[in-house]
């Protein structure tokens, strides 16, 4: 069973790993991703850091209504959860797919694109210790967008689940 943090008052710093002034190897990133650690992590006086608050359980649910949460896709959903891991055998199963199931996978990994960026911006506290407008992440070129979205909800999510100690 998975219980997630029900408090929005714990707040913790982040660096991305692309971020240039960040050097890690791929095996200290994974580390990195599941500890939130920076052990032996080369982190210049210049890299960007990020400051997030948990998100608590209406914090969440917020999120993924101004994601779209009464409007995704169902039949996505239940084909997105069927879907299988391997990178083959998904790509197979996916050309098997009508064109009604690939574009109802398609509307709600969308969904899941726009929750993932409001988890963000419902966390984003501070850049570099300055409160900012969490609408400053639009103004990230694509990529870095997407790579600041992608880091920020993997730290979320681990932050914002509790460990069984803290159960």
């Amino acid at each position: 069973m998975i219980s997630f943090n029900t408090s929005a008052l714990h707040t913790f710093k982040i660096v991305v790993s692309t971020d240039s002034s960040v050097k890690m190897t791929e095996e200290q990133k994974k580390n990195y991703f599941n500890t939130g650690e920076l052990n032996d992590i080369e982190v210049n006086s210049d890299a960007t850091w990020f400051t997030l608050r948990t998100l608590s359980i209406t914090d969440r649910e917020q999120a993924e209504i101004k994601a779209g949460a009464f409007t995704r896709s169902e039949l996505g959903k239940l084909l997105w959860v069927e879907a299988p891991n391997d990178t083959r055998e998904k790509a197979l199963w996916h050309n098997r797919l009508s064109d009604e199931e690939k574009e109802a996978l398609a509307k709600y990994e969308k969904y899941l694109d726009r929750s993932y960026i409001e988890y963000a911006k419902a966390s984003l506290v501070a850049i570099n210790d300055k409160e900012v407008d969490s609408n400053i992440l639009d103004d990230l070129s694509p990529a870095d967008k997407s790579n600041v979205i992608y880091e920020i909800v993997i730290h979320l999510t681990r932050e914002s689940t509790l460990s069984e100690a803290g159960k």
